[in-house]
């Protein structure tokens, strides 16, 4: 008996790799070229700012390379039929057109070096471009090209084929396939999440001024194999005045997100810090609704960012606007009733956690529910991980929000509750 783990961010990772080490054989569906999930774009954690790739990267590895797991990336579900214990699963498998085996760095370079087409990258929010062939980031699992066949020239009008007369491993033949897989004890479905849109919250002129940017452009700047190489730099100047705007996106009916991204407070604080520490004389600020500070060693790590002479006030976003080379947060005290303003070099939209745009979709494959929200439905609030479906689990950010260490702990609950099912049906 085998099963099936849908998403290969943390909670999809540590539910294959428990489930392989259990014994069962696991096949792992990942949407994108490689493994990782949202949390590759990171570059440390909170609250040990510990670098994120030094524990994704080698459980990405393990996973890749367990015997038990199957890694099936660039491939998506399309199809469940069966029951718990037996079911049989349709997934499709697209191409990437690059042979990893017969393509070796080299290649791969030369292959980038030739390719004539430019598009914003998605890895790095946009800050830069990436080729139509190209590596996914740095440290991508698997390793090596892939060709996006939207950019691509010689897909849309055959006019180039220049990367192929330098890399002997690409094949603009190959196409998607359908792989069928039967026997599936138990499905587990970890597809994360998205990140809210600004744009959706117009006041606040996201798409109006280059120095108004979302806390994950931020990020990918903190990292130092980021577009910026880790400088914060916003038009080509670093800025001296900062500030974090919280709750975009989140707890706010206006956008239909009512519910608390809880990420966000945190992730903010780690981001004060980090540019405090990165531009010692800038002057930064957080407009915060609440301080939610709920895990362990958060507060404590709160309040060293406080004493980094980060200043945080009360208050709502209501709007941005522009006044000369600054712009200019406008937001209401809640504690004093007033409204108040911050003006600054660059202000960042700390975005919350908004269910993927596709989970309809495998909803509807599936058979699960989403609530209201549009996050997977859990049997009950006491087993976050069980569905009405049974055989089908959840885990992480597709149940609702949540961070890296509480994903792995669902995934890992998870797993768990598939191992037990699994052994029951076999006895």
């Amino acid at each position: 008996m085998k099963s099936l783990v849908i998403g290969g961010g943390p909670a999809g990772l540590q539910a294959s790799l428990d489930l392989a080490n259990a014994g069962y054989d696991v096949y792992l569906v990942e949407q994108c070229f490689s493994l990782g999930g949202r949390a590759v774009q990171i570059v440390k954690n909170y609250p040990s700012l510990t670098f994120i790739k030094d524990f994704m990267k080698p459980l990405m590895d393990d996973v890749y390379n367990h015997e038990k797991i199957t890694v099936l990336t660039n491939s998506e579900v399309i199809g469940v039929d069966g029951e718990a214990g037996n079911f049989k699963v349709k997934v499709e498998k697209r191409p990437t057109y690059v042979n990893l085996e017969e393509c070796k760095d080299e290649s791969c370079a030369k292959a980038m070096d030739v390719c004539p087409v430019e598009v914003p990258n998605e890895f790095n929010v946009g800050l830069d471009k990436r080729k139509a062939i190209f590596a996914p980031f740095s440290y991508s699992v698997p390793s090596g090209c892939v060709i996006d066949e939207k950019s691509c020239l010689h897909f849309k009008d055959g006019s180039c084929s220049k990367c192929s007369e330098v890399c002997g491993g690409i094949n603009f033949d190959e196409k998607k396939e359908t792989v069928e897989i039967d026997d599936i004890g138990s499905i587990i479905v970890a597809t994360g999440f998205d990140p809210f849109d600004p744009n959706l919250r117009p006041e606040l002129a996201y798409d109006k001024y280059k120095n108004v940017i979302t806390s994950l452009e931020f990020e990918r700047m903190l990292d130092e194999n980021g577009p910026t190489k880790g400088k914060i730099i916003v038009d080509g100047k670093e800025p001296k005045s900062i500030v974090f705007a919280h709750c975009i996106g989140s707890r706010d009916k206006k956008v239909d997100n009512p519910y608390c991204s809880r990420i966000c407070c945190m992730y903010t604080a780690k981001e004060a810090y980090m540019a405090k520490e990165k531009i010692p004389d800038a002057t930064i600020a957080v407009s915060y609704i609440d301080m939610r500070a709920f895990g362990k060693g958060y507060e404590q790590f709160y309040e060293e960012v406080q004493k980094k002479q980060v200043l945080y006030r009360r208050g709502v976003a209501a709007e941005i606007y522009g006044n000369g080379d600054k712009v200019v947060l406008r937001a209401e005290d809640t504690l004093l009733s007033e409204p108040y303003e911050f003006s600054a070099d660059l202000i960042v939209l700390a975005v919350g956690v908004e269910p993927r745009s596709d989970s309809a979709k495998l909803a509807n494959v599936l058979g699960l529910q989403l609530d209201d929200c549009g996050f997977f439905v859990e049997k009950n609030v006491y087993d976050t991980c069980e569905t009405e479906k049974d055989g089908v689990f959840i885990a992480g950010c597709c149940q609702g929000p949540k961070d890296i260490p509480d994903s792995l702990m669902q995934g890992s609950a998870a797993a768990a509750k598939a191992i037990g099912l699994m052994q029951r049906c076999n006895t």
